[in-house]
């Protein structure tokens, strides 16, 4: 990816279309290179200059644009509605399922609370390959799929698309061809001028 706005939406797009347009709380993509905690860390600067200006434009969308970890094999980048993600991480067993990994659920900045402790683990896990488990929860799995998931730690899974399937896998199928409908459609509007504000903003005609 370019460190440039258009590689950035570009990215966004790719990786993240079923958010824009309102079907997926969140999404999480890596952009690629060493990057630094360290507020020196020019590439850090740069990519916080583009998510800056990025939540700028979609600020009437909805949309908001994080930089949750930093790490010398990349920067990971979550693109999130506020109001869908917290509405899933209120949902009973999965406010249960966070509280037992130690998340606050509830009080005032409560979001922001928990996606700071996500970023923290994130960050923690540096480079080795492993994410906390509970991230499927934020990017809005099936409970019982990341549930089995950690259970059978990763094997035994009926399927296997956009995360492990272990229950429902018709329906998880037709969910895994939703998002590649949207995200063929939504990179095609990139393509002819549409800009990813335009996209999250319901301003052109998104298949899902």
């Amino acid at each position: 990816m370019t460190l440039d706005r258009f590689g950035l939406e570009h990215a966004i797009v790719r990786h993240c279309s079923p958010t824009l347009a309102g079907i997926k709380p969140g999404c999480l993509f890596n952009v690629p290179g060493s990057f630094s905690p360290s507020p020196a860390c020019e590439r850090g600067r740069a990519l916080d200059a583009l998510v800056a200006r990025e939540n700028e434009a979609l600020a009437p969308s909805g949309v908001r644009v994080r930089v949750l970890a930093r790490r010398s094999c990349g920067a990971l980048v979550f693109v999130y509605r506020p109001e869908l993600l917290g509405s899933h991480l209120r949902e009973a067993r999965v406010a249960e399922l966070l509280r037992g990994w130690g998340y606050a659920t509830n009080g005032p900045g409560w979001l922001e609370g928990v996606l700071a402790q996500l970023g923290a683990r994130l960050q923690a896990q540096a480079c080795s390959g492993e994410f906390p488990h509970e991230v499927g929860l934020f990017l809005g799995y099936p409970t019982d799929d990341v549930v089995a998931f950690i259970e059978h730690e990763g094997r035994d899974y009926l399927c296997c698309g956009c995360w492990k399937v272990y229950s429902h896998p018709e329906r998880a199928q037709a969910c895994f061809a939703s998002y590649r409908r949207c995200t063929q459609a939504c990179l095609a509007l990139l393509e002819t001028g549409s800009t990813v504000a335009d996209l999250a903003s319901g301003h052109v005609a998104i298949a899902a």
